[in-house]
C-alpha cells in the first residue's frame, strides 16, 4: 500500500476512535437536554453558552491582521479542498466528547467527484462542537452550526470510506468550512447572546466580537461563494 494511503488511513482510524470514545463518554454525562438532540430543531429550545468567538481575551488586533493579510492563504486552502459541494443541511446531528457531525445531501459535486455523487448523503465532522460542561452544554467552535438551507461545503478526502455505508468526511477549513447560500453577512454576537437559548444566535454563521472581524471574514467568504457558488448557479 502506497505511504499516503497508509497516512490518511491511520489519519481517519484516529478520528473515528475519538468519535467513537467521546459517544460513550457523552452518554454518562449529565443529562442536560443534549443526549436527547439529533437533529437541529431539538437543539433551539435548550439554553446553550458559547465558549469563544473570534477576537475574545484581547485579540480582536490580531484576528484582523490575520484574516486581511492572510485572505489568499485562506482563500488558497480553501480552493485546494479535496472536495468541494454544493449541499443542502438535513438538520441531522451527531454530537460526541471532542467533535460534532452534520448530514448533508450533496445538490451538486464541483470538485471530487471520484469521492462524492450528486445527491448523496455524507456527514461532515469537525472538531469541537456542543460539549456539557459543569453540568451546562457549551458550544465550542467559533463556526456555527449549519441551519436549514443550502451551503458551499469545503472537504477533506476519506479513503475509509470505501468500507464505509455512510461516508464520512472532515471540513478542509476551520473557518471557512462551510458557506451559507445565499451569503449570510457575518456579525458581531451581543454579549447577552452568548448564555441564553440556541436560537437566539443561531443565524449567526461565524462568532465574532467587532465588525472589523466580521467584514474581513465576510470579504473572504464573498470571494469563495463568487467563485465556486456562481459556477453552478
Amino acid at each position: 500500500m502506497e505511504g499516503w494511503k497508509k497516512w490518511y488511513i491511520v489519519i481517519a482510524i484516529v478520528f473515528i476512535v475519538t468519535a467513537i470514545a467521546g459517544k460513550i463518554i457523552r452518554t454518562q454525562a449529565p443529562d442536560t437536554g443534549l443526549a436527547e438532540v439529533d437533529q437541529l430543531e431539538d437543539l433551539l429550545s435548550l439554553p446553550v453558552e458559547l465558549e469563544y468567538a473570534l477576537g475574545d481575551n484581547g485579540s480582536k488586533g490580531v484576528v484582523v491582521k490575520d484574516l486581511t493579510q492572510n485572505q489568499e492563504n485562506y482563500i488558497r486552502q480553501a480552493e485546494e479542498a479535496d472536495i468541494i459541494v454544493l449541499a443542502e443541511s438535513t438538520g441531522n446531528l451527531q454530537f460526541t466528547t471532542g467533535t460534532y457531525g452534520q448530514e448533508i445531501r450533496v445538490s451538486s459535486v464541483i470538485k471530487g467527484s471520484e469521492w462524492i455523487d450528486q445527491n448523496e448523503k455524507c456527514w461532515v465532522w469537525r472538531n469541537y462542537g456542543m460539549e456539557v460542561m459543569d453540568g451546562k452544554i457549551v458550544y465550542r467552535n467559533v463556526l456555527n452550526l449549519m441551519q436549514t438551507g443550502s451551503y458551499l461545503v469545503f472537504l477533506k478526502r476519506n479513503q475509509l470510506n470505501e468500507y464505509r455505508s455512510e461516508k464520512e468526511f472532515q471540513t478542509a477549513s476551520e473557518y471557512f468550512g462551510y458557506l451559507q447560500i445565499p451569503e449570510s453577512k457575518a456579525q458581531p454576537i451581543k454579549q447577552s447572546q452568548r448564555n441564553t437559548l440556541y436560537k437566539e444566535w443561531s443565524e449567526l454563521s461565524i462568532f465574532t466580537v467587532s465588525e472589523e472581524i466580521a467584514d474581513a471574514w465576510n470579504q473572504i467568504a464573498e470571494i469563495l461563494i463568487q467563485k465556486f457558488a456562481k459556477i453552478e448557479g
